[in-house]
C-alpha cells in the first residue's frame, strides 16, 4: 500500500520520537525469512551478537575508516556477503572508500539537496512495492527520462545509491532475498550513451554491485535501442559471471511481466501497482523521512591518509588519469562511438556473446579468458594493429579478434603473431584465399559436395564442436585439394565468428577417406601439405583436440608420412585412425551429434550439406569484404614475408621430394 505524501508530513515529528533507535535494533525476521536466510545465507541467530561485536572492533582499529555501527545496518551486509566475516570487511571498506574514490557518483547530489528530489520526482529510479511472498525487491530505472543536456547517468547511480541504503535498513525482505534490477531504454539516445564512458561504467558496477549489501538476484532491459549493445558489451566485461548469466533482454512489457509479478509493477508497463509517478513521490517522501539519516552519511567515508598500507586512490581502482587499462579503453570506447554515429559501422562488429555458465567456465579454466580483461586486450589488440602499416586494410570486428584470442589461450604476443600470419597467408596463399565469392560456380560446386561439415550440435554446452571432412566425394580431374582447403577454411572462419564451443573447447575431426584414390593423393604434395599445416599451427586460432581417419585407402601411408612430417609432436599424439571401426570411433565421438551414417542419431550428411551451403552464401557481404584485407608485405616495417621464406620452396621440399 502506497501512503500519501500527507501522511508522512504530519507523522514526522511524532516519527523521529519514536524511532530514534529504529536503526540500532535488530528486527526478527518472519519464519519464512528466517529459514531462507538460515539456509542461504548461513545466518545463525545464536551467533550474531558475536558477529556484530567483532566487526564494531574491527571497525574501530580502521585509523582511516568512519563508518556506521547500527545492528540493523550490520546485519545487511553480513547477509549480503553470507555472514563470511572477511567479505564483510572488504565490502564495508569498499563502500566507505567509493566515497572518496567515486565522489562523482556518491556524493554527486546530496539527498538533503532539493534538487536530489526534483531529479527522484522525473521517475528515473524508483523502487517497486513489496508482495507478500517470498520475492526479491525490484528496482526500476528509467535513464530516458532525463536530459542529457541537464543531468548525467550518474545523478540516476546516486539516486539509486542512497534509496538502496533505505531499502537496507528497513526492508528485511531485500537484505535476506536479494533485488532484481528493470531498466526502461525508453527516451535513450546517443547523448545518454555517450555519458557512459569505461571508467564512469567501472565506477558505476564497484558502487551498485561490488559495494552495497544487497544481492543482486536478475538484471531486466526494456525497450532497447539500436546502438545500446556497445555499452551493454562493455558491461558485461565488467560484471561478475552470476550478473552476466542473470541479464535478461525483454522485447515487451509483457514478456517483462513472466519474470515480475504484476502486482508490483507500474501501470505504465501493464502493472496494477499505480503509476511511476505515485512511486516517485513516496520515495521522495521517504527520502525526507531519512533526512537525519542521511545527514549523518553525509560525515562518514575515509581518510587514505590514514589508511594502514598504500592509500586508495581513484588512478588505482578505476584508471583514472594513469596509463593503466581503463584510461586506453575510454580512447577506444569513444572511437566506437563516434564510427557508430558518423560512419555507419554496424553495431554487432562491437559486441562479444554473452557465454552460458558452463562453457564460461571452461573458457576461464581452458583458454585463460578473464571477463573483466577482456576489453582492456581487446584494446590492446587494436592500438597494436593500428601501428601495422602493413595490415592497414584489416578492420576486424571484436569477435573476430576474441576467436584469436582464445585460440592463443590469451596470450597477447602469440595472438598478435597468429593474426599477422593469417592475413599475410591471404595474401601470400591465394590458392586458399583469394576469389571466395560463395556464388561462384567452383565454390558452389565444392560446397553441395559436403566436403568439410561442422555438425550442427554439440553434447553439451561445453563441449567441443566435431567436423567432418570427406575428403574422397571430388572429382580429381575436375577440382583441386586446393578448392576444398579453400572451402574448409571459409565454413572454418564463420566458425570463428559465430561458434563459441569451436573457439574456445575447439575442434574434433574426422577425416573420411573414403573414395580417395592415387590422384587425389598425387595432388597432397610436400608444399601443400606445408601451407596446410602452416595455416592451421601458425595463423588460424583453432584447437584441434583429436582426429579420427576413418576409410583409409591403399596408398594412405605415404601421403601420412609426409603430412605428419609437419605435425608438431602434440598433433601427431591426437591422431587415431579407425578405418571401418565406427564403433571405435564412438568411444572418442558421441553418437548423438553425428549423422546416421556415421552411426549417428542426428540427421544425414545431405541435411548438412545444404545447411553448410546456405550459411556459407548466408555470409556472402563478409567474404566479399574480406577480399581485400591482407598484408601488404611492401609496406611491413620489417623484412618482407615471401611464399620461399615462409614454405622453404628452395629448402626442405626440394629434398623431401628426392627422398
Amino acid at each position: 500500500m502506497i501512503r500519501t505524501p500527507t501522511s508522512y508530513i504530519i507523522s514526522w515529528s511524532i516519527h523521529r520520537l519514536l524511532t530514534s533507535h529504529r536503526w540500532t535494533m535488530i528486527r526478527q525476521l518472519p519464519p519464512e525469512l528466517e529459514k531462507v536466510a538460515r539456509e542461504e545465507l548461513n545466518e545463525n541467530p545464536k551467533r550474531l551478537q558475536d558477529d556484530l561485536q567483532h566487526l564494531k572492533e574491527w571497525i574501530a582499529k580502521q585509523p582511516h575508516l568512519k563508518a556506521r555501527t547500527d545492528d540493523q545496518w550490520l546485519v545487511a551486509i553480513l547477509r549480503g556477503c553470507k555472514f563470511s566475516l572477511e567479505r564483510v570487511k572488504k565490502k564495508l571498506d569498499l563502500y566507505y572508500t567509493l566515497r572518496t574514490t567515486a565522489p562523482d557518483i556518491t556524493l554527486r547530489m546530496k539527498p538533503t539537496d532539493p534538487k536530489f528530489l526534483d531529479f527522484l520526482r522525473l521517475g528515473t529510479c524508483v523502487i517497486l512495492p513489496k508482495v507478500d511472498n517470498l520475492q526479491p525487491r525490484v528496482v526500476l530505472l528509467r535513464p530516458g527520462r532525463y536530459d542529457p543536456a541537464v543531468n548525467h547517468i550518474a545523478d540516476v547511480m546516486c539516486v539509486l545509491y542512497y534509496l538502496i541504503q533505505i531499502l537496507v535498513v528497513e526492508d528485511d525482505t531485500a537484505t535476506v532475498l536479494g533485488t532484481k534490477i528493470v531498466t526502461d531504454y525508453e527516451g535513450v539516445n546517443m547523448n545518454h550513451l555517450a555519458q557512459a564512458n569505461p571508467t564512469f561504467m567501472r565506477k558505476m558496477i564497484a558502487v551498485s554491485q561490488e559495494s552495497m549489501p544487497l544481492r543482486l538476484k536478475g538484471s531486466h532491459h526494456v525497450n532497447v535501442p539500436s546502438g545500446i549493445e556497445v555499452v551493454f558489451t562493455l558491461v558485461k566485461t565488467l560484471l561478475s559471471q552470476k550478473a552476466n548469466e542473470r541479464l535478461k533482454m525483454h522485447k515487451t512489457n509483457e514478456d517483462l511481466l513472466k519474470y515480475i509479478p504484476k502486482e508490483i509493477v507500474p501501470k505504465e508497463y501493464g502493472g496494477t501497482a499505480g503509476s511511476v509517478a505515485e512511486l516517485s513521490e513516496y520515495w521522495a517522501q521517504k527520502v525526507f523521512e531519512y533526512k537525519t539519516w542521511m545527514e549523518y552519511e553525509e560525515t562518514l567515508g575515509t581518510d587514505e591518509s590514514k589508511r594502514v598500507g598504500d592509500a586508495k586512490t581513484a588512478a588505482d581502482m578505476f584508471g583514472v588519469g594513469v596509463q593503466g587499462s581503463f584510461r586506453k579503453l575510454d580512447i577506444d570506447y569513444d572511437k566506437s562511438i563516434k564510427e557508430f554515429k558518423g560512419q555507419g559501422i554496424r553495431v554487432d562488429k562491437m559486441t562479444i556473446r554473452p557465454l552460458p555458465a558452463s562453457l564460461q567456465k571452461k573458457a576461464e579454466k581452458e583458454v585463460n579468458e578473464d571477463p573483466k580483461r577482456l576489453a582492456a586486450d581487446l584494446v590492446a589488440l587494436r592500438e597494436w594493429l593500428s601501428k601495422q602499416p602493413h595490415l592497414e586494410s584489416v578492420q576486424p570486428s571484436d569477435q573476430w579478434l576474441v576467436a584469436f584470442l582464445r585460440g592463443s589461450k590469451f596470450s597477447l604476443e602469440r595472438s598478435k603473431e597468429k593474426f599477422d600470419m593469417y592475413y599475410t597467408l591471404k595474401a601470400l596463399v591465394p590458392e586458399f584465399f583469394s576469389n571466395r565469392d560463395p556464388l561462384d560456380e567452383r565454390i558452389q560446386g565444392i560446397l553441395k559436395l559436403g566436403v568439410f561439415l561442422p555438425v550442427k550440435n554439440v553434447k553439451d554446452a561445453d563441449s567441443s564442436r566435431v567436423c567432418i571432412v570427406r575428403v574422397g566425394v571430388f572429382d580429381p580431374s575436375n577440382y583441386h585439394l586446393a578448392d576444398l582447403i579453400k572451402v574448409a577454411f571459409m565454413v572454418t572462419e564463420i566458425l570463428m565468428l559465430e561458434d563459441d564451443n569451436f573457439t574456445i573447447i575447439g575442434e574434433d575431426v574426422i577425416v573420411d577417406m573414403q573414395g580417395v584414390g592415387v590422384n587425389i593423393l598425387s595432388q597432397w604434395t610436400p608444399a601443400l601439405a606445408k601451407k596446410v599445416i602452416t595455416s592451421f599451427e601458425k595463423a588460424l586460432p583453432v584447437r584441434v583436440r583429436s582426429n579420427h581417419m576413418l576409410n583409409t585407402p591403399t596408398g594412405f601411408e605415404a601421403a601420412y608420412t609426409v603430412f605428419k612430417a609437419f605435425l608438431g609432436e602434440k598433433l601427431k599424439k591426437r591422431i587415431q585412425v579407425h578405418n571401418q571401426k565406427y564403433t571405435s570411433m564412438h568411444k572418442s565421438i558421441p553418437k548423438s551429434v553425428l549423422p546416421k551414417e556415421y552411426g549417428g542419431d542426428d540427421g544425414t550428411v545431405q541435411e548438412l550439406t545444404d545447411h553448410w551451403r546456405e550459411k556459407v552464401e548466408s555470409y556472402r557481404d563478409w567474404f566479399l569484404k574480406e577480399e581485400n584485407s591482407r598484408s601488404d608485405e611492401s609496406k611491413r616495417p620489417e623484412m618482407p614475408k615471401t611464399t620461399s621464406a615462409l614454405f622453404g620452396v628452395e629448402g626442405s621440399f626440394r629434398k623431401l621430394e628426392v627422398d
